[in-house]
């Protein structure tokens, strides 16, 4: 099971979700996206969608246990939902040591039509 996850909103440390997961966070580090860029409604959280020439900030997550901690996580995103605002690919990401495989949570088909760009593609400018 690939125990990497990359947070590029409010699964990064210090922001509201991280909690759900610091337990299980044996370290991290920052990390980008490529090929993706953020959009939000600007008072919730950001979705990750597919963007050419883009890429999104985030901190990859080295997890301890991800098979728990990736239930959990899917329970809390929604991703069995009908119309769900997320849904996890396991996608490259670019850390200072070259590119690795991570879990991502991307914007799923729920993503609101009211979504717009964010600039710099970093949650936490």
């Amino acid at each position: 099971m690939l125990g990497r996850l990359f947070g590029c909103g409010t699964l990064r440390p210090g922001s509201q979700a991280y909690q759900v997961v610091a337990e299980a966070v044996r370290h991290h580090e920052p990390a980008v996206l490529p090929g993706y860029g953020l959009v939000g409604e600007g008072h919730r959280y950001p979705w990750c969608v597919q963007a050419p020439g883009r890429e999104v900030a985030g901190t990859v997550l080295v997890l301890h246990d991800p098979i728990p901690v990736l239930a959990n996580l899917d329970r809390y995103e929604g991703i069995d939902e009908p119309d769900p605002e997320y849904l996890r690919l396991a996608l490259d990401v670019v850390t200072s040591d070259g590119v690795c495989v991570a879990w991502v949570y991307v914007g799923g088909p729920g993503v609101p039509d009211t979504a717009r760009p964010i600039q710099g593609d970093d949650w936490l400018l």
